[in-house]
């Protein structure tokens, strides 16, 4: 036992250190492989990258996130601009758009409404459409009395952020289209044609009188072209057509007198008239003026008397109230004129200009 012992012993001390030798014979053997390999192959492995370890960071609880945490994302909220100063720069009535300049650029809420207070204390609305620097396109149906130069304020209101319509929609078709054409039917009292400095010539004699027509009254249909949008200047273009008035009596007024007697030819008076209009609208009532031309039709069953009739110019003055988007009513004054003369056998009577006027009411319908 003590022999084994005395050969184990030795064994156990020396064998680690065998180990770390053969270990160490081991590496500079391959040490001397490496270095007696070929220039080409050195070369090959110097072309290799060489990339650092990435050192494994231990995941610690603290600062690992839990696998059921929130994500949560950055929120960026813009800072909404203090002391903004709002003024309206430009009015576009035709299309119910307002443009408003800020004092400087604010954060776009499509919808945001905004209010004005017009010159009588009261407030209209108007809702955010778009930006473009700071120049703030807004839509509004109801700011009328609006003027350039006027403070807007935005509206305690929060910003619903829901899609603006239109107000077109809610304009009468008469704002959104722009020029419209109508039919109407109206009555005109106008009874009477007046000639003055009238002169007469006959074999017995000549000068100046005064001469009255007196004719029916008549009922008169048209058709008419306009653009009356709401606070601005329009135009109104109409042809009228009032058939057949019959004459029914002639007065004359001159130095000796006055004489009047009945037509017994019994002539009859058709009128076609055109007629162009200026108007100034407001909000449902408009006052149209302007002037007209006849083109007058007489006939008679006279063999004896001859006459002659032509168109001259007349006037016309109204107010129109918009009872809806397509019904209209029109009260008017106007006057015709005309040019006439007459002859027979014992002379010749030339009327020079009259006119046929009166009042008269329409009623109209616009597409």
């Amino acid at each position: 036992m003590r022999k084994v012992l005395s050969f184990v012993v030795p064994f156990l001390v020396w064998s680690p250190l065998m180990a770390q030798e053969a270990a160490s014979s081991t590496l500079a053997a391959g040490q001397e492989e490496t270095q007696s390999s070929s220039p080409e192959e050195n070369a090959a492995a110097t072309s290799v990258p060489v990339t650092s370890p990435v050192p494994s960071v231990p995941s610690s609880p603290a600062l690992a996130p839990s696998v059921t945490a929130p994500v949560q994302s950055a929120v960026v909220i813009s800072p909404v601009p203090q002391n903004v100063s709002y003024k309206v720069k430009q009015i576009i009535r035709s299309h119910n758009v307002v443009i408003v300049e800020a004092s400087q650029p604010i954060p776009f809420e499509k919808g945001k409404l905004y209010l004005v207070t017009l010159k009588d204390g009261t407030q209209c609305s108007l809702a955010l459409a778009d930006i473009e620097s700071n120049l703030l396109t807004m839509e509004s149906a109801d700011c009328t009395g609006l003027v350039v130069g006027m403070s807007v304020e935005p509206a305690l209101l929060k910003a619903s952020g829901k899609t603006v319509e239109s107000t077109d929609n809610l304009l009468p078709e008469a704002d959104k289209i722009g020029p419209r054409v109508s039919v109407s039917l109206y009555y005109s009292t106008a009874t009477k044609a007046r000639f003055e400095d009238t002169y007469v010539s006959t074999t017995s004699g000549s000068g100046y009188v005064d001469t009255t027509y007196t004719m029916d009254s008549s009922a008169g249909l048209g058709v008419s072209y306009s653009k009356l949008n709401p606070q601005s200047w329009g135009f109104v273009g109409s042809i009228l057509w009032e058939p057949k008035r019959k004459i029914k009596s002639l007065e004359v007024e001159g130095p000796g007198g006055t004489v009047s007697g009945d037509l017994i030819d019994s002539p009859e008076l058709t009128l076609l008239i055109f007629e162009g209009n200026i108007a100034y609208r407001w909000e449902n009532i408009y006052i149209p003026f302007g002037l007209n031309y006849s083109a007058p039709f007489l006939s008679y069953n006279s063999s004896t008397t001859w006459w002659s009739v032509s168109g001259a110019l007349g006037a016309y003055v109204g107010l129109g109230m918009i009872m809806s988007p397509n019904f209209t009513l029109e009260l008017f004054i106007r006057s015709v004129g005309l040019e006439m003369t007459a002859a027979d056998s014992t002379g010749t009577i030339d009327f020079k200009r009259g006119s046929l006027a009166g009042f008269g009411a329409g009623w109209k319908y616009t597409f």
